[in-house]
């Protein structure tokens, strides 16, 4: 199926994508819409590093991973944002087993392996000599991931889209539009401004829901209702200095899943910064004027980005020290947290992506529900919106990414990121 000109709500990881994707193929008019200059500071897919890794016991994820990782190891978009340091992870489920039996089926090149935990307290400078691993005594060791500067590359993906002749227009979409029989025909700006295309794709991450329900408040069909939830998350940051600087040098990424610290800690970057986030999400549900129904939002206030303040939510501080003594242990005892960011994306119910045409509206496609693991598969992704929607996407994705799904109940792709509560509860009256 040809198609002449799109139009792209979000310029974050599955918008910006897409784009460059249909622009690769040809003969499209592509516009990107985004309220902020790219990349966006608030988007999920915006930060200064995020895991990539291909350890996915779903295969179904590994799939995709299987084509993204020889992009960000190889391809020259990608490569210089890409760093293989390895990752270890710390997990009492049979996480490690699952995904190097994984690694086998697939024949995907690996070398995974179970290490003893006083061998990893011993390695790496003795970084994790005081680590908190109670509960386990193996730890998954893969050296074959890493992370990625997301910022950075996203933004490369963005650019690389506009050089190929897609406009960048920066502006707050307030309604899609919609015709006489539902059909999308475009959207409408604050400043009024109307921007109509062929074809819709409305890949504004944890705004989607609400978007499609201010859109059109008096029909529910059009809504995403419980597909998706606006879901918030915090990084937080912290820097080295010296001796114990040139120590953390060569650590690799620690994802600990122990239910002690649950959180994972990035490698340090060149200028001593250590980034790590708390494995959890949370809701922020307001009554939403446009339908006077209760909706999870993304909050307004600036604040709500990045933190440098005197002080940030009680429940996060103590959480973020929690973890950080718990990826490092003694090691970081001192160490200060400097600031802390909160991020938004749009989260299903497995942790599936939500990528399909909407079903009660011709001409209007979705691309969200990246669940906070959908970064990784940025050099591939666009390729995938692209095939849903021109009618070729393979079944199987087809039928796990649909408006109505079929298949993948009773699992999570990204089971570390559950939710624990809701921004309303621990504002404390200062943030609201």
């Amino acid at each position: 199926m040809a198609i002449s000109s799109v139009l792209i709500i979000g310029a974050g990881n599955f918008g910006a994508a897409t784009a460059l994707s249909l622009l690769r193929q040809g003969n499209v008019k592509v516009t990107i819409v985004d309220p902020a200059a790219y990349p966006n500071p608030r988007a999920a897919s915006h930060d200064i590093n995020k895991i990539i890794r291909d350890d996915y016991p779903d295969k179904l994820y590994m799939r995709l991973l299987k084509k993204a990782m020889p992009l960000w190891r190889e391809d020259e978009l990608y490569k210089s944002f890409y760093h293989e340091v390895g990752m270890l992870r710390a997990d009492s489920t049979s996480f490690g087993e699952e995904s190097i039996a994984s690694y086998r089926e697939m024949g995907i090149p690996n070398k995974s392996e179970l290490l003893p935990v006083e061998e990893v307290r011993r390695r790496w400078n003795g970084a994790f000599k005081t680590a908190n691993f109670k509960g386990v005594d193996k730890v998954l060791w893969n050296p074959n991931v890493g992370f990625g500067e997301a910022d950075k590359a996203l933004g490369a993906v963005v650019q690389a889209a506009v050089d190929l002749g897609a406009e960048f227009i920066m502006g707050e979409v307030t309604t899609l539009d919609f015709g006489s029989e539902d059909q999308c025909t475009g959207v409408t700006l604050k400043d009024g401004t109307t921007l109509r295309a062929d074809k819709t794709l409305l890949a504004a991450g944890a705004r989607t829901a609400s978007l499609l329900a201010q859109s059109a408040p008096q029909k529910p069909l059009l809504h995403a209702g419980e597909r998706l939830l606006a879901t918030g998350a915090v990084s937080f940051y912290a820097k080295l200095h010296g001796a114990q600087k040139d120590k953390f040098a060569t650590i690799p990424v620690l994802k600990n899943c122990l239910p002690q610290v649950k959180g994972e800690g990035m490698s340090i970057l060149s200028d001593g910064t250590i980034k790590f986030n708390c494995d959890l999400c949370f809701t922020n549900y307001q009554v939403f004027p446009p339908t006077g129904e209760a909706m999870s939002v993304v909050p307004d206030q600036s604040v709500y980005n990045t933190w440098t303040g005197p002080r940030f939510l009680k429940f996060f501080e103590d959480r973020a020290r929690r973890t950080f003594n718990g990826l490092y242990g003694k090691e970081v005892e001192n160490i200060k947290i400097e600031a802390y960011r909160m991020c938004w994306d749009a989260s299903t119910p497995t942790h599936d992506f939500l990528i399909s045409p909407h079903p009660q509206s011709n001409n209007l496609y979705i691309a969200t529900g990246g669940s906070f693991h959908g970064w990784k598969f940025l050099p591939v992704i666009g390729d995938y919106v692209v095939d849903m929607m021109q009618g070729t996407l393979d079944s199987d994705l087809a039928d796990r990414w649909a408006w109505n799904k079929k298949g993948g109940d009773g699992h999570s792709a990204n089971p570390t990121y559950q939710i624990v509560g809701d921004l309303q509860d621990w504002t404390g009256g200062w943030a609201n």
